[in-house]
């Protein structure tokens, strides 16, 4: 069965999908890297967080599945290299327009990290 297709136009604005959910924002940030498998995407962000945020495959997928639809990832075909690897496994890639949406939300996150840097809600850092 194949994942559904995406129903954003090519010109969609970033900012229109902020903010992200925090896992959403990982499952995007861990694909910038290149095209993942969803196990390696669940690992890749326990090893980025140190644990603090574990995905279960559920949430992944479920997410996944709704950021293939929204344009922001494509499923893409597997690395010759994994072709031998043992059973086949779905591969996903961030779209450009998923790269932007990433970027977006790191240039939001990075304005609250510099307005609550001039509060002393968390004391001198």
């Amino acid at each position: 069965m194949s994942e559904p297709e995406s129903t954003v136009p090519t010109n969609a604005d970033p900012k229109a999908f902020l903010p992200l959910q925090t896992h959403v924002f990982h499952i995007l940030l861990s694909m910038l890297d290149g095209p993942r498998h969803g196990y390696n995407i669940i690992k890749d962000i326990e090893d980025r967080t140190d644990g603090d945020l574990m995905l279960g495959t559920s949430t992944l997928y479920s997410a996944v599945k709704r950021m293939v639809k929204g344009g922001l990832v494509e499923e893409i075909d597997p690395p010759a290299e994994a072709e031998s690897q043992g059973p086949k496994r779905r591969y996903y890639g961030a779209t450009a327009l998923g790269q932007d949406v990433a970027r977006e939300e790191a240039r939001r996150i990075r304005q609250l990290d510099r307005i609550v840097s001039r509060t002393k809600l968390l004391g001198k850092i």
